[in-house]
């Protein structure tokens, strides 16, 4: 059996087909007598989303996606950057000094991130919207004057934030801005899954996928992780069946300017480019940790990020491009013991 719809991410997941052990001659899958796989797919927060569910009936799994896509939508209205309406772009208007009201789930969201900026000893660090702002990551790239980057640095940092998680409020104590990229996403999906369900289903929003369960006869949902150096490219498959993968890494996303490379993650800690140049997947039962620890951990590099994950129990591993084609897979002991995965050629 064979199934040609499968979860497609625009960055780093790529498609894989979804095989399984019926008769050639069985129906596909998305035909099968006792259920129905459907799809929708959308541009959400920025990027492109696609959903897919497996039910007893189409018209019932395309309710549920529908639900999902709602989901989604109440999130981006709260943490899109993009959005002037959004809530985190209110608070990064709001005056100087003054106490700003958080809906509850920012502000739940805000004592996690500061949980998590704080253990990863800055290299998860959100408010870092003048630092992407000086270097102009979301633009053509640019390179800043030292004086513009110590006035970008001085404007950054969660020091800048006051958080009363008691009253919902929040105080910026400087001109920080919040920046949603290495942690939307996650939230994102983690905030739909009570939409859609104990159903299998799997959900890719911009190259980060989250799952549960899997169609009748598989094992779980196959996924392919691409290449380090080579987007477009199929590097390694993994089998989701819960949880959620993320991966960080610069590849096509990164800038040259005036010979100088520009990643499009920054490390907080020196207010400049990362400078790992390979990538990091990490899988996690929550998809808002998974998303805060690829971020975290690709700043940190093999080297550092290794040790650190292997002492928390995190599931996560490196692709490091030693050339154009060799790429070695150095992996946390949680991330072989819990995901199952394959490579296009022996990991080293």
């Amino acid at each position: 059996m064979t199934l040609n719809v499968v979860a497609v991410a625009a960055i780093l997941v790529l498609p894989v087909a979804i095989r399984g052990s019926q008769h050639p001659d069985d129906p596909p899958i998305s035909q099968a007598p006792n259920g129905a796989l459907v799809e929708r797919g959308a541009y959400l927060m920025g990027t492109r989303v696609r959903l897919l569910a497996w039910d007893a009936t189409r018209g019932h799994g395309l309710a549920r996606l529908e639900k999902a896509l709602a989901s989604l939508e109440q999130t981006e209205a709260e943490l899109s950057t993009w959005r002037s309406d959004s809530a985190i772009s209110a608070l990064n208007r709001s005056p100087v000094g003054a106490a700003w009201n958080a809906p509850a789930d920012l502000c739940r969201v805000l004592g996690e991130l500061s949980d998590w900026q704080a253990s990863s000893g800055g290299a998860f660090d959100p408010s870092i919207g003048r630092l992407l702002q000086a270097w102009d990551v979301h633009g053509q790239g640019r390179l800043p004057s030292p004086q513009e980057l110590t006035r970008a640095r001085a404007a950054s940092g969660f020091r800048q934030l006051r958080l009363d998680s008691v009253g919902c409020t929040v105080t910026r104590l400087g001109d920080v801005a919040l920046d949603a990229g290495a942690f939307g996403k996650g939230e994102a999906l983690d905030r739909l899954v009570p939409a859609l369900g104990d159903g299998p289903w799997l959900v890719d929003l911009g190259g980060q996928v989250a799952a549960t369960g899997a169609p009748p006869g598989l094992s779980g949902w196959p996924v392919g992780i691409a290449h380090p150096l080579a987007r477009d490219r199929a590097h390694m498959e993994v089998t989701l069946r819960t949880g959620s993968l993320s991966t960080s890494a610069g590849s096509e996303r990164d800038l040259v300017v005036a010979g100088q490379r520009v990643t499009h993650i920054l490390d907080p800690r020196t207010g400049g480019p990362a400078a790992f140049r390979g990538s990091v997947v990490v899988w996690h039962q929550r998809a808002l940790a998974a998303d805060i620890l690829s971020t975290a951990l690709f700043v940190m590099g093999p080297d550092e990020g290794l040790g650190w994950a292997a002492a928390r129990g995190i599931a996560a591993c490196y692709l490091v491009a030693d050339g154009v084609e060799a790429v070695s897979m150095r992996a946390t002991p949680a991330f072989r013991r819990s995901v199952l995965f394959s490579t296009q050629g022996p990991p080293r």
